[in-house]
């Protein structure tokens, strides 16, 4: 640390992370507000494509390990799962954060919640380290709290709740009430952020101009991706008639989609639009349950359709909390369109369903967990 006498210095802050998508808000989030307080923070591992939407004042540096994890682009039978097992336990990865944090001194180091052999490497430093999580807590509580799980990582100093356990917080950007971590006693101590997403007020629908949709899947290249995107369209193309017609934006997050047919008059195809500019006239949004997005449309008071395109993610347990509270519906992401149009008109038409986002988003709407993640950084940071 350096700074005037008499005046508390700027920290110097490492992110140690990685692109897999829904993990980058929070990181930005709270790296841009530390930033902004005039503290010196440093992002390690984004992949460059993200980077254009890194906050003002913050240093990105690679890590060479995760160069190629490029989640958009297409890849084999098994996903990108062999890529972010590197990126989580990889012995590459551990190195380039080892060499980095041997170089670039830091007053307060801040792991993603998956990156364990990273997490392993700076707490070995004796740098106050926090884990910086970014789904619902009832998630990392079922995985990391696995006992087989850290039974096997723990010969290689990698049980996640021994690391956990050693950290000096372990943050949570996410909403508590509905979390159900959060309702109860959970094996992971965290500290509650509430959500890093910004929304504004919902804007009234113009007379006579039917509902918005708004259709945002994942980023993260999935196999079925194709054939779900062909059947939302197809099912948004029978909403064009009388109560039930509907307006749509289809936003692929650059994946081609070749839907084999041609696109509906009421379906618009775009590559990326930011969400803040067209989710406070958006009236519901159909998602894949990533954390994200989920808890952006309902910070806009948008209920949500839920298909989980990855069942071994935390979508099917958001698509689940979205329906237990109300916000929404869950389907299986092979449900046929005439199973998917049917529900977007339930959803629209459900008094309770929009009674209960507008509740939520206000209360969205009043959280700062940016901010609250930099008062928690800047305490471990300053704490003697």
């Amino acid at each position: 640390m350096t700074g005037q006498p008499g005046r508390r210095p700027p920290l110097d802050v490492m992110f140690l992370s990685g692109d897999i998508g829904g993990n980058l808000p929070p990181t930005f989030a709270i790296a841009g507000e530390l930033a902004r307080r005039g503290h010196h923070v440093t992002i390690a591992g984004v992949h460059p494509r993200a980077q254009g939407s890194a906050p003002a004042g913050v240093t990105m540096v690679p890590l060479p390990s995760l160069a190629q994890l490029d989640v958009t682009r297409p890849t084999g039978r098994f996903g990108h799962l062999p890529a972010l097992m590197r990126m989580a336990l990889g012995r590459g990865t551990a190195r380039d954060v080892r060499s980095l944090l041997a170089s670039q001194r830091a007053d307060v180091i801040v792991v993603d919640g998956v990156m364990l052999a990273s997490l392993r490497e700076a707490l070995s430093t004796g740098t106050p380290s926090a884990a910086l999580f970014h789904s619902l807590g009832k998630f990392w509580e079922q995985g990391m709290g696995n006992p087989a799980l850290n039974v096997a990582l723990r010969p290689f100093g990698l049980s996640p709740m021994a690391l956990l356990e050693r950290c000096a917080a372990r943050l949570l950007p996410t909403d508590r009430a509905i979390d159900p971590a959060g309702q109860g006693a959970c094996r992971i101590a965290f500290e509650w952020l509430g959500t890093t997403e910004q929304a504004s007020p919902p804007v009234p629908r113009a007379p006579g101009n039917p509902p918005l949709i708004l259709v945002s899947l994942s980023t993260v290249w999935q196999k079925n991706h194709q054939d779900v995107y062909r059947r939302i369209i197809i099912a948004l193309g029978q909403l064009t008639k009388g109560t039930s017609a509907v307006r749509a934006v289809v936003t692929t997050g650059g994946v081609p989609i070749h839907i084999g047919q041609s696109l509906p008059a009421n379906v618009e195809l775009q590559g990326r639009i930011p969400h803040e500019q067209i989710m406070p006239h958006v009236d519901l949004v159909i998602g894949h349950g990533g954390h994200s997005t989920t808890l952006k449309a309902l910070a806009h008071s948008i209920p949500l359709l839920v298909l989980p395109l990855d069942p071994s993610s935390d979508q099917p347990l958001i698509g689940s909390v979205v329906e237990r509270n109300g916000l929404g519906r869950t389907l299986s992401a092979k449900a046929a369109p005439e199973t998917i149009s049917k529900t977007i008109n339930d959803i629209l038409t459900d008094p309770a369903i929009l009674d209960a986002t507008a509740r939520t988003g206000e209360r969205l709407r009043s959280q700062d967990g940016a901010r609250k993640g930099a008062d928690c950084i800047e305490r471990i940071g300053y704490r003697p």
